[in-house]
C-alpha cells in the first residue's frame, strides 16, 4: 500500500461534511478551506504519467521477445556466458515492458 494520495480526492475530503471536515469551520473561517484547497492543488499529482503508449510498450516487448528468441536458439548450440547475461537482462526487461502494459511496478 502506498502512502500517496490522490489530489483530487484530497480536496474533496477538505469539503466533504460526511467526515466532518467542515463541521470545524464555520462561515467566518472558510478562508482556512480555501487556503487548504490551494495548497492541496498546489501539490504534485499521485499518479505517475505514463512515458509510452500501450501500443507502444508492446512493440518494444515485441523486440525484446525476437532478441531473445535469437539469442536462446546460439546459446543452445554453443553456451556462451557473455549471451548468457544477454538474456537474463533481456527477460528481466521483457518482464518489467510486461509490467508496464498491465499497469503494475516491478
Amino acid at each position: 500500500m502506498s502512502d500517496l494520495i490522490d489530489r483530487e480526492e484530497a480536496i474533496k475530503a477538505v469539503y466533504d461534511k460526511d467526515i466532518g471536515m467542515l463541521t470545524l469551520w464555520d462561515i467566518g473561517r472558510n478562508a482556512g478551506i480555501d487556503y487548504a484547497i490551494k495548497q492541496l492543488e498546489k501539490l504534485p499529482s499521485a499518479q505517475t504519467e505514463q512515458r509510452y503508449t500501450e501500443e507502444e510498450l508492446k512493440v518494444f516487448r515485441h523486440g525484446i521477445s525476437l532478441s531473445l528468441l535469437s539469442k536462446r536458439s546460439s546459446q543452445h548450440w554453443s553456451h556462451d556466458e557473455d549471451t548468457a547475461t544477454e538474456i537474463e537482462f533481456l527477460e528481466r526487461l521483457y518482464e518489467k515492458v510486461s509490467a508496464d502494459i498491465r499497469g503494475e511496478t516491478v
